[in-house]
C-alpha cells in the first residue's frame, strides 16, 4: 500500500479541489487525513487506484511524495502504544506517518512509512 503525502499551502478548497478531481476521475480516495498550521497543509492520502490518484493530485497542480505504508495491528489498551513506539524508536526509526486505517475486536489497523521501510518492517517482524 503507498500513501502519497502533499504539502500544500493552507488555504480553502485545497482538499476538495483534489477529492473532486479524483471523482471525475472515478477514484476513490481511502484513506486521507489532513492536518494543517495556517501556513502550512498536509494531506495524507491513498487509493487502490494509485495511477487515477497520481493523476488526481497533478490535476489540481500539487506535487505528491509517494511513502510505502507498512500495515500493522495493535491492540486498545492501555500502554500498548506506548510499547509499540518505544520498539520502533528502540530501533532508530524515524516515521514520516503513522495513521489508523481500521478498528475491530480490540485491535487498531495502523499504517506507518518511514524513512528506512526495510528497517521499519523488520522492527514489526515482516
Amino acid at each position: 500500500m503507498n500513501g502519497y503525502l502533499i504539502s500544500t499551502a493552507d488555504r480553502a478548497g485545497v482538499t476538495t479541489a483534489l477529492f473532486e478531481a479524483a471523482a471525475a476521475r472515478n477514484v476513490n480516495i481511502f484513506p486521507a487525513y489532513g492536518l494543517a498550521d495556517g501556513t502550512t497543509g498536509l494531506i495524507l492520502v491513498g487509493s487502490d487506484d494509485e495511477a487515477g490518484l497520481q493523476a488526481a493530485i497533478a490535476a489540481v497542480g500539487l506535487t505528491a511524495r509517494r511513502l510505502e505504508m507498512v500495515v500493522t495491528e495493535i491492540e486498545v489498551r492501555p500502554g500498548t502504544g506506548a510499547a509499540f513506539m518505544r520498539r520502533i524508536s528502540d530501533a532508530g526509526i524515524s516515521l514520516l506517518a503513522a495513521v489508523p486505517i481500521g478498528m475491530g475486536n480490540d485491535k487498531v489497523q495502523i499504517a506507518l512509512a518511514a524513512s528506512d521501510t526495510a528497517a521499519l518492517k523488520a522492527a514489526l517482524g515482516q
